[in-house]
């Protein structure tokens, strides 16, 4: 296998993300450049908590550690900023400003690969281990209890290629662990953007996600309150996520695909609790918080499903 097309090739066959430009690793690194960005997403951060306090809902921030600062020491050559991390530094910010501190999921992350890998070794995401690792530590950080079957799951062996090693040339794929458990919680209401994808009429249906919106409610809940989170694909609900499993512990859950906080949306739902989650090489970007979650959903969904015109105006001339 060789580096190329944005993913960096490591040590017995650990695929890395480090961007097409090498944006990753420009931003990794304790520079102006990012100073500056993490210091306005303090600022940001501070903005939201403040907010947050005077609407009397409890919240939380937590970035996702990159596979590159929890495994490090497969990358197998120097990479900046290794030992101080983007969102370890950001933590380190909002320590000393009134904004709640940052949930630290790197920590127990790096304990539990002792046990079992938490990341894929083909992608950017978590295996089931880190999934649980993360919704431990999330539970602990709310004072919540953990549902227990969510950790008594199904365990099945599948190959699949995942998103790095689907870069590569030829593509590389990995037998990872499938993973399920008993659902409670059901969906109980969606946005025009999920309803599109799932109906498949979308032209072009690859990543028609940021925007998206499920509603889910469990009568069976061990905690009461009801839970907004705002995240990225880590917390995408089809798959044993963030989502699914937090849903086991709370009454309800909004999950919204955005790295915005669409505050109408907060306001008018006024949730117990919130919850707000960025992979750490999403942190290069800060939001403006700027954005109607259903109404961005239903523009993307009418522009998936609208035909190009090369196939409008063959349809019109047969």
């Amino acid at each position: 296998m060789k580096s190329g097309n944005g993913v960096a090739v490591g040590r017995e066959g650990w695929l890395y993300w480090i961007g097409r430009a090498r944006e990753v690793e420009t931003f990794y690194g304790d520079t102006a450049l990012s100073r500056r960005v993490l210091e306005r997403w303090a600022a940001r951060i501070d903005r939201r908590a403040r907010r947050l306090d005077q609407l009397g809902i409890t919240h939380v921030h937590t970035v996702v550690p990159d596979k590159l600062a929890v495994y490090p020491d497969l990358l197998g050559r120097p990479f900046p900023g290794l030992d101080d991390p983007p969102g370890v530094r950001l933590a380190r910010l909002l320590a000393g400003r009134s904004a709640a501190p940052m949930v630290d999921l790197l920590t127990p992350l790096l304990a539990a690969r002792a046990d079992e890998p938490v990341y894929l070794r083909t992608d950017t995401h978590w295996t089931y281990r880190g999934y649980l690792t993360a919704y431990r530590a999330l539970c602990e950080a709310l004072a919540a209890p953990v549902a227990e079957h969510v950790f008594a799951g199904t365990r099945a062996q599948e190959r699949f290629t995942f998103d790095l090693g689907e870069k590569l040339d030829p593509a590389v794929d990995e037998t990872y662990v499938a993973y399920d458990f008993p659902r409670n919680a059901e969906r109980v209401d969606a946005n025009a953007l999920v309803h599109v994808r799932e109906a498949g009429r979308a032209v072009r249906p690859r990543g028609l996600f940021v925007g998206s919106r499920v509603v889910l409610r469990n009568h069976r809940a061990p905690d009461p309150r009801r839970l907004v989170l705002f995240g990225d694909s880590y917390i995408y609900s089809p798959g044993a996520r963030l989502t699914a499993m937090l849903a086991e512990t709370f009454s309800e859950v909004h999950a919204i695909w955005s790295a915005n906080i669409d505050w109408a949306y907060v306001e008018a739902v006024r949730p117990d609790v919130l919850i707000f989650e960025i992979a750490e090489r999403f942190l290069r970007q800060v939001p403006t918080d700027r954005i109607r979650i259903d109404a961005f959903a239903e523009a993307r969904a009418r522009r998936a499903v609208r035909l190009p015109l090369r196939e409008r105006l063959g349809r019109w001339l047969r």
